[in-house]
């Protein structure tokens, strides 16, 4: 019978306590993702047609999250604008609850500042009236460029979550977290700079085969041009997370 040696068996005690320690510190990581997908989700209900198609212009304003028709614009405001800081909130009590509990403290400042400060920014965004041409018949002589579209997708509290997210991937370690944000930045900038489900015309060229003319479309596989399919498309990446990480979480401590 051979036995280990002591150098060896000490490196292996040092691996296991840091494995430890890094799944104490960051097996909470569950609820904020979850916390924070289900504010994704319940802001489908701003929406009065989120998942019926109708023949209806998107609004010009991305107070609901997305530019499509929103049941109230008051609503959409309170949503945002106290249901964000509320989730904000909870994760930073669920950290200091775990901090107690397991004795490890996470550095939540960049987290709380990014979400916040994005969102302080978007009501400042807000307030500052947008400039109009002097003659309004440019308005539809001049049709908008690609240009001029894009800086739109910045105009939406989707933007802070995705940025939060981000943010609390890094402080998690948690590369799939902030891969998650990300996406949800992307997605939510894309249909806000360039309309629910638009698609470009390099995008309908590529897709078509590389053949036909590149006119641009509209994408409506899986309803992803309406307001309730495409929120949940961006929140499926972290309720996924959540679910894993709460089993693995719960399977861990006992």
């Amino acid at each position: 019978m051979t036995t280990m040696d002591p150098s060896t068996k000490l490196l292996d005690d040092l691996k296991q306590l840091r494995e430890q320690a890094r799944r104490r510190a960051h097996g909470g990581a569950w609820l904020p993702v979850a916390l924070l997908a289900a504010l994704l989700l319940a802001s489908i209900a701003l929406y009065r047609f989120p998942f019926v198609q109708i023949n209806a212009v998107g609004t010009s304003t991305f107070w609901a999250g997305l530019p499509d028709v929103q049941r109230s614009a008051t609503a959409s405001y309170a949503f945002w604008f106290l249901g964000t800081p509320l989730v904000i909130a909870l994760i930073a009590g669920w950290y200091h609850y775990r901090a107690r509990r397991v004795g490890v403290r996470l550095r939540l400042r960049w987290f709380v500042i990014t979400a916040l400060g994005a969102l302080a920014a978007l009501a400042v965004l807000a307030a500052v009236p947008a400039p109009l041409p002097v003659d309004p018949q440019i308005l539809s002589d001049t049709p908008p460029t690609t240009a001029d579209l894009l800086p739109a997708g910045f105009s939406t509290p989707l933007l802070p979550v995705s940025l939060a997210l981000v943010v609390l991937g890094w402080t998690e370690r948690s590369r799939a977290v902030a891969l998650s944000g990300a996406w949800v930045g992307l997605v939510a900038w894309w249909q806000c700079a360039m309309g629910m489900g638009h698609l470009t015309g390099p995008m309908t060229w590529v897709l078509g085969g590389f053949e036909g003319p590149a006119l641009g479309g509209e994408f409506t596989l899986f309803g992803l041009n309406r307001p309730g399919p495409t929120l949940i498309l961006m929140a499926l990446p972290l309720v996924v997370f959540a679910v894993v990480r709460a089993v693995r979480t719960r399977g861990g401590s006992r």
